[in-house]
């Protein structure tokens, strides 16, 4: 079994009741994740995020205050992506509601998303965005959670990680999508892979997408290995595990 997989499974058996938020009056976001992150003449923008796991390397710190990591990112990030998956990444949804109380950025809910539900809880926490992977997706249920978003004003990081997923997420009506150089199933890791499918979009659909290159970026030197039409990079593990990860952020962004 595949590590994604594995993930989903787990995923599966730990949805958030319907009951409780189906009543639930959950304000629209006011703030654009899109926007936020939409490159601003050369300079890309930074989604950093808050990472305490990864199934691929480990402990990265799993006691980080998020007050800490969050004044770290801030003279930097446009946006902030929070893991909230518990099991893989030690991640919390109280981790996003922490993060929403301390910064107006918009915040991206980093999970493994396959109900409706999921997208509702994301937004009564704080997110005004959240990630959907290709992958762990049929086109039926991506459209699904697309709408369920856009109740709620919110924005989706739509992911995937080869050419098949590329063509038929293309089909759809996206704003935002991302390229994970990481692959989900075994875990191996390409930097080629966001600059080879950001290439494989046609000049036409590229027009008005906001495109996000995830997964491995550690140091200025990866960065330049992005094509000039990406807007925005993510960056969770090299940060996290950095034993000064504001040198390192003003390396790559100052």
């Amino acid at each position: 079994m595949s590590v994604l997989a594995k993930i989903l499974e787990n995923r599966k058996k730990s949805l958030p009741s319907p009951v409780f938020y189906r009543g639930l009056a959950v304000a629209k976001t006011q703030r654009s994740f899109a926007e936020a992150i939409r490159k601003k003449g050369d300079r890309i923008s930074l989604i950093a995020e808050l990472k305490r796991k990864s199934p691929s390397q480990g402990n990265l710190k799993e006691n980080a205050n998020v007050r800490e990591v969050y004044e770290i990112y801030r003279p930097y990030a446009q946006a902030i992506s929070v893991l909230t998956e518990p099991n893989f990444f030690s991640g919390s949804l109280e981790d996003l509601r922490e993060m929403r109380q301390l910064t107006e950025l918009p915040l991206l809910r980093k999970d493994f998303i396959i109900d409706p539900v999921q997208v509702k809880e994301a937004r009564y926490y704080g997110a005004d965005a959240y990630l959907l992977i290709a992958a762990a997706l049929s086109q039926s249920q991506l459209k699904e959670l697309l709408e369920a978003g856009k109740e709620l004003g919110m924005e989706a990081l739509v992911e995937v990680q080869n050419e098949t997923e590329l063509e038929w997420v293309l089909e759809l009506n996206i704003k935002i999508l991302g390229v994970n150089n990481r692959n989900l199933h075994d875990l191996s890791l390409d930097l080629g892979r966001a600059p080879a499918l950001f290439g494989r979009i046609p000049e036409e659909r590229k027009k008005g997408l906001i495109l996000v290159a995830e997964s491995g970026y550690s140091n200025r030197e990866d960065l330049k290995t992005l094509p000039p039409e990406t807007d925005a990079v993510l960056i969770g593990s090299s940060l996290m595990q950095a034993k000064n990860p504001r040198q390192l952020l003003q390396e790559m962004f100052g």
